[in-house]
C-alpha cells in the first residue's frame, strides 16, 4: 500500500505512513481526504484518473480486512500458547495474568470473576503464604501482598525473608517480634490486619488486633532494640505468645461486622475478596436487570453515527443506542455543576460481575439523587451507546431495588433442601415470611435426593418481596434459596 502511494500518488515515505495509519485505524474521514491527495498526485504523474480511482478503491477495500502477515502469525502463536496454558494450567495462567494488572482494579475484578467462573478459589492475602505477586497453592490463587495499598516491595521482601529463614509466623505478636518494625511500620500492619493477612495464624480477631496495635508494636520494637544490642530480658525468656498477651494486658474486642470487613477489603485491595455486599441478595438483581454489567462492556461495537449528539431528535434515531436496565450498588459518586448552574453526577455502579460509569444529567439527577443515597442496591433504566469507545450508562431513572421488586415481582420461590433440614429451619422460615407480609404469593420447592415437590403457600403467607427478606431466608437455609418471578416469567419452566 505504501509503495503504491509513493509510485502512483507521489507520496513521500512519511506521507505514505500516514495513509497506512488511516487505513489501519479505519478512519473513514481521513481516508476520504487521502483519496483526493492520491488522485491529484496520480494526475500530476500522468496516470489514467479512472485507473487511479480503481487502485485507491481497491486499497481502501483491502484496508477493511487487511492485516500484516508477520503480525498475524505472532498473534496466532501467542493466542495458541495462552489458550493452552488457560486450559491445562488455569490457576497459574490467571495468577500470572493478575500479576500483570496489579494497579488496574477494573482488570483485576474482571480476571478474578473469570477465574471464579472456572471454579478457581481466590484466597485473601496471608502473611505465611502470599508473595508480592499472586501465587498458586493447591490450585487456588493467593492474593499478592503487593496488591495491598500502603504496602510496597520493601515490607513484602522483609516478611518473606523472615518466614523462609525461621519458619511460618505463629501469630501477630510473633510476627511483630520477628519482622523489623522499621520495614513494617504501623501503616503496613494496619493494612495487613484489615485485609485478613493474619486471620489464619492469629486467634485474635481483626478488631482486637487494631485496638492493641500500638501496644504490641511498642513491645516488639523494644524487644528488637534489645536484641540488636545483645541484651535479653530475663522476664521474656520462655514466654509464649499467650503469656505475652497477658503481660501486655491485651484487650479483646468484638470483631467487625461482615459489611465493615468487606469495606476495608474494597478500600485496600480495590475489590471484595472474601465476599461481596450483594451476595446476600442472591439472583434477585439478575432477574431485575437486562444483563450483567460485564456483558455491557462486551456488546459489539458499532460505527459512530454521522450526526450531532446534542440534537435530541437525531439522538432518537441513533442506531447505536441500546436501552437497558441494570442493577447494582453505588461505589463512587462525583457531583458537578454544569455551565448552566445545574447539578449532574458521574456515578460508578457495580454488580457481582463488574462496574460501569453512570451519567446522571441534570434532570435525571434531580429526580434520582435521594435514591443514590440509599445503602440498598438500586435499579437503573437508561441506555448505552454501542458506538462509544468507552462504555458509559446514561440514566433515565433510578429506583431502590425494594421499590422495583414491589411492582415487578409476581411471586417468589423458596428452594428447601430437605436433606439439610433440622427442627428449627422451618419455624424460622415461617417467622420470616410472617414478618414480611405483603401481596405477593410464595411457594416452596422441597428438594431431596429422591426428587422435588412444589407446595403453594396460602394467603396467610403473602409476602412483600424485598431483598432484605430474601437475605434473611438465604441465611436461614445457608444457600441462595430465594428466586423472584419477575413480570410473570418463571425461572425454570420445568417447575410449571
Amino acid at each position: 500500500v505504501m509503495n503504491i502511494a509513493r509510485t502512483v500518488g507521489g507520496y513521500s515515505l512519511g506521507e505514505a505512513d500516514l495513509l497506512r495509519r488511516a487505513m489501519g485505524k479505519k478512519k473513514e474521514a481521513e481516508m476520504a481526504r487521502h483519496r483526493e491527495i492520491f488522485l491529484a498526485g496520480a494526475k500530476e504523474r500522468g496516470y489514467d484518473l479512472k485507473k487511479a480511482e480503481e487502485i485507491y478503491d481497491l486499497m481502501a477495500e483491502f484496508a477493511k480486512y487487511g492485516f500484516n502477515k508477520s503480525h498475524a502469525v505472532a498473534y496466532a502463536v501467542i493466542a495458541y500458547q495462552t489458550a493452552f496454558l488457560k486450559n491445562y494450567y488455569p490457576a497459574c495462567f490467571f495468577a500470572a495474568l493478575l500479576g500483570t494488572e496489579m494497579n488496574n482494579t477494573d482488570k483485576i475484578t474482571m480476571y478474578i470473576n473469570d477465574a471464579r467462573e472456572t471454579g478457581i478459589e481466590i484466597l485473601p492475602p496471608d502473611v505465611n503464604e502470599s508473595l508480592f505477586l499472586f501465587n498458586v497453592l493447591d490450585d487456588k490463587i493467593r492474593f499478592g501482598m503487593g496488591a495491598i495499598k500502603n504496602i510496597g516491595n520493601g515490607p513484602v521482601e522483609a516478611i518473606i525473608a523472615e518466614r523462609e529463614e525461621n519458619g511460618p509466623f505463629t501469630g501477630f505478636i510473633d510476627f511483630c517480634e520477628r519482622v523489623s518494625m522499621r520495614s513494617c511500620n504501623k501503616r503496613v500492619l494496619e493494612s495487613l490486619i484489615k485485609v485478613g493477612g493474619f486471620d489464619d495464624c492469629e486467634k485474635m480477631n481483626r478488631a482486637s488486633l487494631l485496638e492493641n496495635l500500638e501496644l504490641i508494636v511498642a513491645h516488639s520494637s523494644k524487644k528488637q532494640e534489645e536484641k540488636a544490642l545483645g541484651q535479653s530480658n530475663l522476664f521474656d525468656m520462655g514466654f509464649s505468645e499467650e503469656s505475652t498477651e497477658e503481660m501486655l494486658n491485651v484487650i479483646e474486642m468484638t470483631d467487625f461486622e461482615d459489611k465493615e470487613k468487606l469495606g476495608y477489603e474494597k478500600q485496600l485491595l480495590g475489590i471484595y475478596v472474601s465476599g461481596h455486599p450483594l451476595d446476600k441478595f442472591g439472583d434477585i438483581l439478575l432477574e431485575l436487570a437486562s444483563m450483567e454489567i460485564k456483558d455491557i462492556h462486551t456488546l459489539p461495537q458499532m460505527a459512530k453515527p454521522d450526526f450531532d449528539f446534542r440534537n435530541k431528535d437525531a439522538m432518537k434515531k441513533d442506531p447505536s443506542k441500546r436501552n437497558l436496565t441494570i442493577a447494582g450498588m453505588v461505589s463512587e459518586m462525583k457531583a458537578i455543576i454544569t455551565k448552566k448552574g445545574d447539578k449532574m453526577a458521574f456515578v460508578t455502579i457495580e454488580d457481582l460481575s463488574g462496574k460501569i460509569e453512570c451519567i446522571f444529567f441534570p434532570k435525571a439527577y434531580l429526580e434520582c439523587f435521594e435514591v443514590l443515597e440509599s445503602e440498598d442496591p438500586i435499579v437503573l433504566s437508561g441506555y448505552v451507546r454501542l458506538s462509544d469507545d468507552r462504555r458509559s450508562f446514561y440514566v433515565n431513572s433510578a429506583r431502590v431495588v425494594t421499590d422495583e421488586s414491589d411492582e415487578r415481582v409476581t411471586a417468589i420461590r423458596i428452594k428447601v433442601d430437605t436433606d439439610n433440614l433440622n427442627d428449627y429451619t422451618l419455624p424460622k422460615l415461617k417467622q420470616v415470611l410472617l414478618s414480611f407480609r405483603g401481596s405477593v404469593p410464595a411457594h416452596i420447592i422441597f428438594e431431596s435426593t429422591g426428587g422435588r415437590v412444589k407446595m403453594d403457600l396460602n394467603d396467610n403467607f403473602l409476602v412483600n418481596p424485598t431483598p432484605q427478606m430474601a437475605a434473611r431466608i438465604n441465611d436461614i437455609l445457608s444457600d441462595n434459596s430465594v428466586s423472584f418471578i419477575v413480570d410473570g416469567k418463571l425461572e425454570s419452566p420445568a417447575l410449571n
